[in-house]
């Protein structure tokens, strides 16, 4: 008896289905890379012609593009985190007077990053002192400006971004520069005059 068309196309597919053609083939990584070798072979570049010398430049090129996106974007998406994570304080707990001395000291000789990195320190401990603030060992600049920005309301722009200068130029790598410094002064001189908006 002659089998009609889909009764054959069943039967071969189950013949072709058995383990001993599909040791023929090699292992399905085998036959992957075969596959792939196919479609490159295929592939066309305007300009380049096909073959392999075409693939070799697509590939150089996208690896150039995937070098140059992760030299720019793999630090600063280092430094955010690292930003985001880095503690203020990494030493004893001292009194706000002594990180703006130390603040001062840096500036009287040009240490624009350390002066910056000592004022916000010193800005954070007279939060602290003026209990506006939890003293609480570990947390970043920004847990502490958003604290106290809700203890002191018409400060918090100002907190928030003396914040954000402290995680810049400590743990983001941007230079600090006398202008750095004098904003800074500037947030915390209006800190130091604001009076806490007191909540039931």
């Amino acid at each position: 008896m002659q089998p009609d068309r889909a009764q054959a196309r069943d039967w071969l597919t189950r013949e072709l289905a058995g383990s001993e053609y599909r040791q023929a083939q090699g292992s399905w990584l085998l036959r992957a890379w075969t596959w792939l070798q196919e479609r490159l072979e295929d592939l066309t570049v305007p300009g380049l012609g096909t073959g392999w010398t075409a693939v070799l430049v697509v590939v150089v090129l996208l690896a150039a593009l995937v070098g140059a996106v992760l030299l720019v974007g793999g630090p600063v998406r280092r430094s955010a985190r690292q930003s985001a994570a880095a503690p203020v304080f990494e030493a004893a707990p001292e009194p706000a007077a002594a990180h703006f001395a130390r603040a001062d000291a840096a500036a009287a000789e040009g240490r624009w990053s350390s002066a910056v990195a000592e004022r916000f320190r010193g800005l954070v401990r007279s939060l602290e002192e003026r209990t506006l603030v939890e003293p609480r060992p570990g947390r970043t600049a920004t847990e502490i400006a958003a604290e106290a920005g809700g203890a002191l309301p018409g400060c918090a722009e100002a907190l928030t971004r003396a914040a954000r200068t402290f995680d810049d130029v400590r743990y983001g790598g941007r230079p600090a520069t006398a202008s750095t410094d004098d904003d800074l002064r500037t947030v915390v001189a209006q800190v130091g005059a604001a009076r806490p908006v007191l909540t039931s």
